[in-house]
């Protein structure tokens, strides 16, 4: 009986066509029903795995509506009024809250994740190869321009010094040069003019020199002598004191000869007194306010004087103290500008009085050897210096000097007179 039923049941299902039943049977697979079972947990949000197997099996009525495809949707019952005035903000809360979130499953995420592994295994080989061609597509792309590669291929500063004998003569920008080594060896030829220094300068030449009262012209020594400057100075008072009329009447028909010196006087001053200007050297350059530097022309290499004692604190008498940069010489060496300058202590012996050591007032301790041998110089006083030669006994001429030759007719003269000397 009740087997008939459910046959019955399922027959009625069936639609009929024309008044007949179409010639269609159910069929229930096992992979059907299970996933009747998991849309069923889905919709009723489903708990752990363990009330899982417990669950109940879902009802005729959806398992029908799954069959059929239909998707059923619960509507809660309203539970606002609309007549309220806060009725569009109560249904934005409790829409927020009516809306689930569907989250997959544990099998779903499993299943997921073990397809990327798969995928990830497979493709491993692949990928590798379609990096390398990606990125030898990107070199191809990003080609080095000529100014990177011109950096990468730059050298530095320090390495410029190491590589040149007069490291002292490279500047910063010495290693743009499109040949560094060439532009060092230059500059520090010999005799070769550097080029002036306001070269690099955005702004113009000679251009912070605007606003400055230049002094006026000063007539040279041995011109100012001979008086000109006051004859020019009252001819201009006199002209000052001059009308237009006057003025005007001098320019149609000017008058010669105002200013009368003696020729003599102006032959003396520019032949007998005068004297050179004040001329610079051989590629000694002017830059803007050179004129206001110090010169150095008195001072020498090595020599202290007393002002620079005094303001190092050594004393004038007494024992004589080092200055305070030997110390660091014998530790680097010698000046490289001054080859032959003689330093006490370092290439050449003590003051008398004086001690080594790193005591107060003490010289140092001079660089020697491995055999104890001076290496800048003779700082013991040890090896003999040569007497200088005495050259007054040394008879001198000028190399080339022609001799004086007499003449045949003088030695005629001559003789005679010495003939008649002995008659008598």
């Amino acid at each position: 009986g009740g087997g008939q039923r459910k046959v019955e049941q399922e027959w009625e299902a069936i639609p009929q066509v024309d008044g007949a039943a179409a010639d269609i049977k159910p069929k229930y697979d096992k992979n059907k029903k299970k996933k009747e079972k998991k849309k069923a947990k889905k919709a009723s949000g489903g708990g752990a795995k363990a009330g899982e197997d417990d669950a109940p099996p879902p009802s005729s009525t959806e398992a029908s509506a799954s069959d059929m495809g239909v998707e059923i949707e619960y509507v809660a019952d309203a539970m606002l009024d609309e007549t309220d005035p806060m009725h569009s903000e109560w249904a934005k809360i409790f829409d927020h809250f009516q809306k689930a979130k569907e989250t997959p499953t544990e099998e779903e995420t499993g299943g997921a994740a073990a397809e990327k592994e798969v995928e990830v295994v497979v493709n491993k080989k692949p990928t590798r190869d379609a990096d390398s061609d990606d990125e030898d597509a990107e070199k191809k792309k990003e080609k080095l321009s000529r100014k990177k590669f011109k950096l990468l291929n730059r050298l530095s500063i320090s390495e410029l010094k190491q590589l040149v004998k007069r490291p002292d003569v490279v500047e910063v920008w010495d290693v743009t040069a499109s040949d560094p080594r060439l532009l060092v060896f230059l500059k520090s030829y010999r005799n070769s003019v550097p080029v002036p220094r306001h070269w690099c300068n955005k702004r113009k030449y000679l251009q912070g020199k605007r606003g400055i009262e230049k002094t006026p012209f000063q007539l040279p020594s041995f011109v100012e002598a001979t008086g000109i400057a006051k004859l020019r100075q009252a001819y201009e008072e006199k002209n000052a004191e001059q009308s237009a009329k006057q003025k005007a009447r001098a320019q149609s028909r000017p008058k010669m000869s105002k200013m009368d010196i003696d020729y003599q006087v102006l032959h003396d001053a520019f032949f007998k007194f005068q004297t050179k200007p004040p001329m610079t050297r051989h590629g000694d350059l002017y830059y803007e306010s050179k004129e206001l530097e110090v010169k150095m022309t008195e001072r020498r290499p090595g020599v202290v004087s007393d002002e620079l004692k005094t303001a190092l604190g050594m004393p004038m008498e007494g024992v004589p103290v080092p200055p305070p940069w030997l110390i660091n010489m014998q530790r680097y060496g010698p000046p490289l500008c001054y080859p032959n300058l003689k330093i006490p202590g370092l290439n050449a012996p003590i003051p008398a009085g004086a001690q080594f050591g790193y005591h107060p007032g003490g010289w140092g301790k001079p660089p020697v050897d491995e055999f104890g041998r001076p290496i800048y110089g003779d700082v013991f006083g040890v090896t003999v210096t040569e007497e200088p030669v005495d050259e007054t006994d040394v008879e001198k001429k000028w190399w080339g000097e022609i001799e004086a030759v007499e003449s045949e007719e003088e030695e005629e003269e001559v003789k005679p007179k010495k003939g008649a000397k002995k008659a008598e």
